[in-house]
């Protein structure tokens, strides 16, 4: 097995995880393999399906919030001794969540609820390694911040990113259905 495949094999979610990667993925898969089919589905019954796609919206956006909740201001590297430090499945999580909600906000003809919060999820998420640093504790009793490119802080800076391009197209795409 390849080493970045055994490395995948070794990650192990939480259990709270679990269900919202889940709504995630069928969100994904749906998207994926019957966008065409639900573009049909609007035009043959648009109430529907916009009651459809902001329902989902707001089940996505509520997910990526919760998991933006837990990690964006705690501070507490993964590393450190003790409870409470972050996770490295919350803030791929909630990108991933809001990247999909702000798609399906559009798809109930709410782009502008999609894209201003995707953006405000998206902003956020890059803020949070300026603003909210994770902090390393050592055993001397010194804390230091860590880098722009330590994992701890790409973890939200990529999702981020994410988020803020899927926002920027859901906003300045034309009004099509």
């Amino acid at each position: 097995m390849p080493s970045s495949l055994a490395a995948l094999a070794r990650i192990k979610l939480p259990p709270e995880a679990i269900v919202p990667m889940l709504i995630g993925t069928v969100a994904l898969i749906i998207l994926l393999a019957f966008g065409a089919a639900l573009q049909r589905w609007k035009a043959r019954a648009p109430g529907p399906a916009q009651m459809f796609g902001v329902i989902v919206g707001v089940l996505l956006t509520a997910a990526a919030v919760y998991f933006l909740i837990n990690c964006l201001t705690n501070q507490s590297d993964p590393n450190n001794e003790g409870t409470g430090q972050i996770s490295f499945i919350d803030p791929p999580v909630a990108g991933g969540m809001a990247a999909l909600a702000a798609v399906f906000w559009r798809f109930g003809n709410q782009r502008l609820i999609g894209g201003v919060l995707g953006i405000a999820i998206g902003a956020l998420m890059l803020a949070k390694p300026f603003v909210w640093p994770v902090i390393r504790d050592y055993n001397n009793g010194h804390t230091r911040s860590r880098g722009m490119m330590d994992p701890e802080h790409l973890m939200f800076l990529g999702p981020g990113l994410l988020v803020l391009i899927v926002a920027l197209i859901v906003l300045l795409r034309g009004r099509r259905s």
